[in-house]
């Protein structure tokens, strides 16, 4: 690119001159910032050592999803509750559901409770899901967490085939 610095005004030449006295961040368009704080504060540590007991941590998820029975087809909603009690002594959900991973705010896997909301809301019943539109937007805002919360886009995915497979036997058996 040549730049004719005694060009005349309309060629296409822009001439500009800036100084800059001091400057605290510089912060160009397309850079990565990677700002680290090394303070006094302190780290704070999960304590896992004392699991919840798990009728108060069914109690959590039972309120936690009754959010969504809005949503819920009319033929569904006398069930749905029940549906879920049910859901939750399944061997298969038992084993991952009352662990809490890396969510520190709740007592319960969060993150496989979306899960299962996202079978029974698409996939369960044949195909024909238990919800009237299922909407992850939608079921995230019922939620107590919001819209922006991290459990939005676990609303688009299923449990593992395991719990697939235990919760289609479940409704097959004791639903239909």
């Amino acid at each position: 690119m040549n730049i004719d610095k005694d060009a005349k005004m309309g060629n296409g030449n822009t001439i500009m001159e800036f100084n800059i006295g001091h400057i605290e961040h510089l912060v160009p368009s397309a850079t990565t910032i990677i700002n680290n704080y090394y303070g006094t504060r302190k780290q704070t540590q999960i304590d896992d050592q004392e699991p919840a007991n798990p009728e108060i941590v069914r109690e959590e998820i039972l309120q936690y999803v009754v959010n969504t029975l809005q949503y819920v087809v009319d033929s569904w909603k006398d069930k749905y509750m029940t549906l879920w009690a049910d859901i939750l002594e399944l061997p298969e959900v038992k084993a991952v559901i009352y662990d809490k991973g890396l969510q520190g705010c709740t007592n319960f896997n969060r993150k496989e409770v979306c899960h299962i909301i996202c079978y029974l809301g698409k996939y369960a019943d044949g195909g024909l899901g238990v919800f009237k539109k299922y909407v992850a937007s939608r079921i995230a805002g019922s939620l107590p967490d919001g819209k922006q919360h991290t459990t939005r886009p676990e609303l688009g995915f299923r449990p593992s085939h395991s719990i697939q497979d235990a919760i289609d036997k479940l409704i097959k058996e004791k639903y239909k």
